[in-house]
């Protein structure tokens, strides 16, 4: 598992690259080590709202605790947690 410091040198690196090769298609080994690291840190700080989640799918909503503030609170997670690591980079 990458660490949220590694992701975000990561993300430094693939912006620097943009700016210095001018594209995004020059820096695609930047991009993928970026969204790897991401993906990664966002699995790990979000993971209890994923186990929410996935506990409602099995059961198919059925549960008492299950509604639409579930799958809200794991999108939330995910866009917070994305945006701080893309902008403090």
């Amino acid at each position: 598992m990458t660490s949220v410091a590694d992701t975000k040198s990561a993300v430094s690196a693939y912006k620097g690259c943009v700016k210095e090769k001018g594209g995004v298609n020059a820096c695609s080994d930047e991009r993928a080590a970026a969204v790897k690291g991401i993906s990664s840190a966002v699995k790990g700080e979000c993971s209890p709202y994923v186990e929410d989640f996935f506990t409602c799918f099995a059961h198919r909503y059925r549960l008492s605790s299950c509604s639409d503030a579930t799958v809200g609170k794991l999108l939330k997670c995910q866009e917070q947690f994305t945006g701080h690591l893309m902008s403090s980079a």
